[in-house]
């Protein structure tokens, strides 16, 4: 039994290792051979122990409660029913539904406590394993599908450890469209010094130094401007000499279970108007001994704030500085001193176009955007194919411990089944208390493994709700744990009722009065 074992073990898992990495090898093992399949032989001692201990003390109790029953009794199997007329007592509803085969049932349940409590643990820790790792499946996918959307590059260029033309990469074959960023040379700020124009109420303000707030610069090159005028609904030959302005910020604060999150400026400027700032080299000197921060060539400038708009430049979709942003035409500003940060490109073959880079210029840093969404998925999928793995072992065990525990606890009540044929009990009426039985540990089943079920996914909400915006209740999985649990229930019923019809009745009486 354990040599089976071990050895199903060991081929499911080189199963499942040979599916992950002849699916995803191309992704996950880029420059290895793929995974190694290897037995860890304390794995396995480990397994076999625990096997002999739990057949071990399960052997023990059973003989040990077999002993001190009268053979009489047991044969009779009198001692598994205690009845008590208190706890016997139908429910109303339950009478007024089901009539006498809902009574019937009812009532054979609760003579049959035990029997069923097996049954009943074994599709609540089913059910409620499949909700909580379906959610954590689910919340995982959401969460990377926040931060690989759709964009309209693949390739992203920069200066590595050395400085470099990126410019040069732009003759590449293979590029369908590039854009180009910059950023202020000396990365200075644009800085405001007149805080009436903060929105209050602004939970950034603590982050704000001395007496200005900073707004990074972002600057794109005519062509890039232009497209990102068009993306953000905007005229070009309005804005072509004005600014336009990236101040939003998610605001997210927590009531009860919830997460209310909403959208809000950090300052109040509309458009059309002025902004007013200073802009200067940076530095610090010391004095009495503590840095204190200079500012070089120090001018006042101003810029007419064109657009407001919440959605950022290329290559700065997932980026964020507290200060918010000012986009602005490089070709047609000459108070800022820019150089090109970034290089973004959209490729029909970007690993094509990664290599060629690399082989024109190694010092480049190359981000290859779709491979490494492609990556992520890949390792998400791995995720899910181990999780519901995971969860398949379990649902099989739990099959099984529900098929034995029903197929033998229907032929223990052989005898009483065949009593209730003896005294007119019809074949449909049979088959009706039995559905009925079904239904009611079934309910019950369901209903511990759901409230445990979403138990599990609070914990792992709590885990995890930094990236979460709230609690997302497990419908889905609550469904389609509860329709499966119901199928898989009235078959194995099914299966049982139809050997017990095959009985005949006179033979199984007679059997047990002998």
């Amino acid at each position: 039994m354990f040599l089976y074992g071990i050895i199903s073990g060991l081929g499911a898992i080189y199963i499942l290792l040979k599916i992950v990495g002849a699916l995803l090898g191309e992704f996950l093992f880029e420059g290895i051979d793929g995974i190694l399949f290897s037995a860890n032989i304390w794995a396995i001692i480990i397994s076999i122990v625990l096997g002999f201990v739990t057949i071990y003390l399960s052997a023990f109790i059973s003989a040990k409660r077999a002993s001190k029953v009268n053979p009489i009794e047991l044969l009779r199997n009198s001692a598994e029913i205690k009845i008590k007329p208190n706890k016997l007592k139908v429910p109303k509803i339950i009478a007024k539904l089901f009539k006498t085969g809902g009574i019937l049932a009812y009532k054979n349940l609760k003579r049959s406590k035990k029997k069923y409590r097996t049954t009943v643990i074994s599709i609540a820790v089913s059910v409620c394993i499949f909700i909580t790792m379906n959610t954590y499946i689910t919340n995982m996918f959401d969460i990377s599908s926040k931060y690989y959307k759709d964009q309209d590059y693949n390739i992203r260029i920069s200066s590595g450890r050395e400085e470099v033309d990126l410019k040069q990469f732009l003759t590449l074959d293979g590029i369908e469209k590039s854009f180009l960023q910059y950023q202020e040379e000396h990365s200075n700020y644009f800085r405001i010094y007149d805080k009436t124009k903060l929105e209050p109420n602004n939970p950034y303000e603590e982050y704000f130094e001395g007496e200005y707030v900073g707004i990074e610069f972002v600057g794109l090159d005519d062509e890039t401007f232009k497209s990102y005028v068009k993306k953000i609904g905007g005229d070009y030959e309005k804005l072509k000499d004005q600014v336009i302005l990236i101040d939003d910020y998610e605001y997210m604060e927590r009531v009860g279970d919830k997460v209310i999150a909403e959208t809000r400026r950090i300052y109040n400027y509309k458009e059309g108007e002025e902004i007013k700032g200073r802009y200067g080299n940076s530095g610090t000197k010391m004095v009495d001994d503590k840095p204190v921060e200079i500012f070089q060539n120090d001018k006042e400038i101003s810029f007419k704030i064109g657009k407001i708009t919440d959605t950022k430049p290329y290559g700065r979709e997932n980026s964020y500085y507290y200060g918010g942003y000012i986009v602005l035409n490089v070709d047609r500003c000459q108070t800022v001193n820019f150089k090109l940060e970034y290089v973004s490109i959209q490729s029909d073959n970007p690993d094509l176009l990664e290599q060629k880079i690399v082989a024109t210029n190694n010092n480049a840093y190359v981000r290859n955007l779709e491979r490494e969404a492609k990556e992520n998925k890949s390792m998400l999928l791995v995720i899910e194919i181990f999780l519901y793995g995971f969860i398949g072992v379990i649902t099989l065990i739990g099959v099984t411990n529900i098929f034995n525990t029903i197929t033998s606890n229907m032929e223990l009540r052989q005898k009483e089944f065949a009593m209730l044929k003896s005294i007119g009990m019809t074949k449909k009426e049979f088959s009706r208390m039995i559905n009925l039985e079904t239904v009611f540990y079934g309910t019950k089943s369901l209903l511990y493994g759901i409230i445990l079920g979403t138990g599990g996914t609070l914990l792992l909400y709590n885990a995890i709700k930094d990236n979460l915006k709230e609690f997302q209740w497990p419908i889905i999985a609550t469904v389609l744990a509860s329709v499966s649990v119901f199928i898989l229930i009235f078959i194995i019923m099914k299966y049982s009722v139809r050997k017990i019809n095959k009985q005949n009745t006179i033979e199984t009486i007679r059997k047990d009065n002998i």
